[in-house]
């Protein structure tokens, strides 16, 4: 492809995204929507030029940015920019769809982290940490105000109010995964119909009832489990934080696991399409401890027995 024709695209491309940006800075309700097709110029730029020519476009990107929005927002161009890079060159040297989905999750991970770490630094605030003191001063209010419960009812029902608060704080790296991870999952569901219309490398999606994640996985939860059942830890120290985040990752893979055996007996036995679906909405809307244990322990056997070997056989 000679320059001319790299520049026309090049154009085109950043006229696109500059278009996206401005709904997505100034236009609020659709702004949710366009922020997941913000990578796509990126990937179908990607896919087709080398990685300095996608560099040069993502600079020119950053700095219509100033122009349509401010400073506040390159941070947006760069991470967005980057995933999208990133998802192109996976493409285009041909990479399994799985190889180019994890590099773009620790792709948007770390910029996540980096922005968000660059902005403490830069105001001195944990953005965080301040909201969640303000969720704990809020909910205090309306226990203040029950003057049916006794003084020991209500500093219970404190405490057991700060102590969900302080999980979800140390849960934090745990959420900042999974949040990477749905991200993620919505930017290639919105650029799977673009490159398919639009280019050669197109996104074949594996079917969800074919997961198959390694079994390995299964030891590494049930050690998990172990230490966390049996090593003494402070609440407020790393190991306490890094054994409840690894714990809880692998309890989200595990149950994604159970969910994936449940689509796949559902082909099998040739039950209706919409059965499983309203499996995993109804379960996700009502998420009741006893039926989460269930699909996890599915998960389980999934995992360690060849359930699905013979739910084939029978079917």
């Amino acid at each position: 492809m000679n320059s001319g024709r790299r520049i026309a695209e090049g154009g085109a491309l950043l006229a696109l995204y500059c278009i996206l940006l401005f709904i997505t800075i100034h236009v609020p309700l659709m702004g949710t929507i366009t922020l997941f097709f913000l990578p796509t110029p990126f990937i179908l730029f990607a896919i087709k030029q080398k990685l300095s020519w996608s560099l040069g476009y993502l600079f020119i990107a950053s700095l219509l940015t100033l122009l349509i929005g401010s400073i506040l927002s390159v941070p947006l161009t760069l991470l967005m920019g980057v995933t999208g890079m990133v998802i192109g060159y996976c493409l285009r040297k041909d990479k399994p769809l799985v190889t180019a989905f994890i590099s773009a999750v620790l792709v948007f991970l770390g910029g996540t982290i980096l922005i968000y770490a660059g902005s403490v630094l830069i105001t001195n605030v944990n953005y965080i940490e301040k909201a969640l003191d303000m969720v704990k001063a809020s909910a205090e209010k309306p226990v203040n105000i029950m003057g049916s419960l006794g003084q020991a009812q209500r500093d219970e029902i404190k405490t057991q109010m700060h102590d969900f608060i302080d999980m979800f704080y140390t849960l934090m790296p745990s959420l900042f995964v999974l949040m990477s991870v749905l991200m993620v999952l919505l930017i290639f569901l919105a650029a799977h119909p673009i490159l398919k219309r639009f280019s050669e490398k197109a996104l074949r999606w594996p079917h969800f009832r074919d997961l198959r994640l390694p079994k390995s996985l299964l030891w590494y939860y049930l050690i998990t489990m172990l230490l966390a059942l049996f090593v003494n830890t402070d609440k407020n120290g790393y190991v306490y934080m890094a054994i409840t985040n690894l714990f809880f990752i692998l309890q989200f893979f595990i149950l994604l696991q159970g969910y994936s055996l449940i689509f796949y007996i559902a082909h099998v036995k040739s039950w209706a399409k919409a059965v499983p679906v309203i499996i995993l909405v109804v379960t996700l809307l009502f998420p009741l401890p006893i039926i989460t244990t269930v699909i996890r322990f599915l998960g389980i056997m999934d995992l360690g027995f060849p359930f699905r070997e013979t739910f084939r056989k029978k079917g």
